[in-house]
């Protein structure tokens, strides 16, 4: 992947879920979108539901597809939703190079985020989880990569 997507993503994650400057359009459908701009390159977050969610990342440069991530996560049953999640936003805005999500081994308000990547950004599956302790109380999959490699003639 090269470097100036890596690092569009990068600032689309600093920009994303849990920033306070997040561009979140809600629509009456459950859908929500995030979007990010700049350079030419623009992220969109499409996700729905709340409790699970699923959705998917696309980043666009010059208005065509390049990188696309698919997602499905929940909070365990009988956990309290507002603050793992508030946790999540905080640690996806703190974003590392190289990584479509937070970073592992991040703590905070006796919670631990996990995060597990097999493969690059180019092509990857990865999971999430966030930990009180031993009990984990979230939980999420990834399943990501560049799009669109093979260009009509």
């Amino acid at each position: 992947m090269n470097r100036k997507l890596q690092q569009f993503l990068y600032l689309a994650n600093a920009h994303g879920y849990g920033s306070p400057e997040v561009n979140e359009e809600r629509r009456q459908n459950g859908e929500h979108v995030i979007t990010f701009a700049q350079d030419g390159f623009e992220f969109r977050d499409t996700y729905y539901g709340g409790e699970p969610y699923s959705g998917q990342e696309v980043i666009f440069a010059n208005g065509r597809a390049m990188w696309a991530m698919q997602y499905r996560g929940r909070i365990m049953q009988g956990e309290d939703v507002e603050p793992i999640y508030a946790f999540l936003g905080k640690v996806l805005t703190g974003p590392k190079l190289g990584l479509p999500r937070g970073v592992d081994g991040t703590v905070a308000d006796g919670l631990t985020y996990q995060f597990e990547m097999d493969g690059e950004l180019d092509e990857f599956t990865a999971r999430e989880i966030i930990s009180r302790g031993k009990n984990v109380v979230y939980s999420a999959e990834f399943l990501g990569g560049l799009v669109d490699l093979t260009k009509e003639s």
